[in-house]
């Protein structure tokens, strides 16, 4: 078996050790809380990761505090631990602190386990272990800040054209009847797999904060954009369910609109790969301008061409295809748009035409 090691696994494992140096030069036992707290607290962006850091601090602190009144007032009996842990849950249950629940609950058992007689003691003894579990927290949020910070730009891009690449494949296969129905099924759950890893990846990278200002604009732009090929992706997605779906209907279409349809189709998927890559500054824009002339149809055409069959040889089986025209013709408008998104950011922004 091949293990696959992420930048988020090695920063736990950094957070960890930092989180336990720092316990252990500070005197504190045991400190494996604090590397308890670092590994659970580590996220996938530096905006969440603080976002989480306050809310793990004030979490933990009401959590303390009420084990601390609850041991000084009524003892560490398990069953007075046992219901101060679900009092503790309803309290972050209502005030909408489920994200900082599991910590807070290792927390509450941590300080109600301390074992401490003395009331005084206790009490410092609880300061502690909240210091402890503070020392996690704030390691894993710096170390995401500050060692290798994520960056999600490449990353979601290359999912994006990964997935459109392949449904480029097997859409061309589907519509030109040489698809492996066994094959596609087990493709299609792929694709659905993959189009959450993207949705992720999108909202990863939308959470990032940017401290320079210069760069705002373009980050928000690139929002836009990305948000518009997910779109487009998701609706050529579609466009491939409904010819899975409909594949005995489609093929029984008279011949030449199938093929009319199939060139269509292609056409638009030529032009949606052309702008994916000239989003990332590999095709010149005079170039590709002039390549989409040639391999782009305009969606008031496709429609004028499916009605026009559609009169010639009324049928109830042609309206099974009715969505899957429509389909297109969504993806195509999207599509254009997405075009004129990228046009617009590399008149305005030339010197970041490229995924970093």
């Amino acid at each position: 078996m091949v293990m696959h090691l992420g930048a988020r696994s090695l920063k736990t494992g950094v957070a960890v050790t930092i989180a336990l140096m720092a316990a252990i030069a500070l005197g504190m036992t045991p400190p494996i809380m604090a590397g308890v707290a670092a590994a659970m607290t580590t996220h996938p962006s530096v905006q969440r990761s603080l976002r989480a850091m306050v809310q793990n601090v004030y979490g933990n602190f009401i959590g303390a505090l009420i084990a601390v009144v609850v041991v000084i007032v009524f003892g560490d009996q398990p069953i007075v631990v046992g219901l101060t842990v679900v009092f503790v849950i309803a309290l972050h249950l209502k005030f909408g602190l489920h994200r900082t629940l599991t910590l807070t609950m290792v927390t509450v058992i941590f300080i109600m386990s301390s074992g401490m007689t003395d009331n005084m003691q206790f009490l410092f003894e609880g300061i502690r272990r909240f210091s402890m579990i503070c020392i996690g927290v704030v390691s894993a949020t710096l170390v995401n800040l500050l060692i290798f910070p994520p960056h999600y730009e490449h990353t979601l891009y290359e999912q994006i054209l990964e997935q459109t690449t392949m449904l480029f494949k097997w859409t061309r296969l589907l519509s030109g009847g040489a698809s492996d129905n066994t094959k596609i099924k087990k493709e299609m759950a792929a694709f659905d797999s993959r189009k959450l890893k993207i949705e992720n990846y999108y909202h990863w990278y939308k959470e990032e904060r940017l401290f320079s200002k210069k760069f705002l604009l373009v980050k928000l732009r690139r929002t836009v954009i990305f948000r518009e090929m997910i779109t487009a992706t998701r609706l050529l997605h579609h466009a491939l369910n409904e010819l899975d779906r409909n594949e005995n209907t489609y093929r029984l279409l008279p011949s030449d609109f199938r093929e009319t349809l199939r060139l269509r189709l292609s056409g638009l998927m030529t032009y949606h790969e052309r702008v994916l890559l000239k989003f990332d500054g590999k095709i010149r824009r005079k170039r590709h301008e002039e390549q989409a002339k040639k391999d782009y149809c305009h969606s008031s055409e496709l429609a004028s061409t499916f009605f026009s069959f559609f009169t010639q040889n009324k049928t109830d089986d042609w309206l099974d295809v009715l969505p899957l025209i429509s389909t297109i013709i969504d993806y195509s408008q999207h599509v254009e748009h997405l075009d004129q998104l990228v046009s617009s950011f590399q008149t305005y922004h030339k010197k970041v035409n490229q995924i970093n």
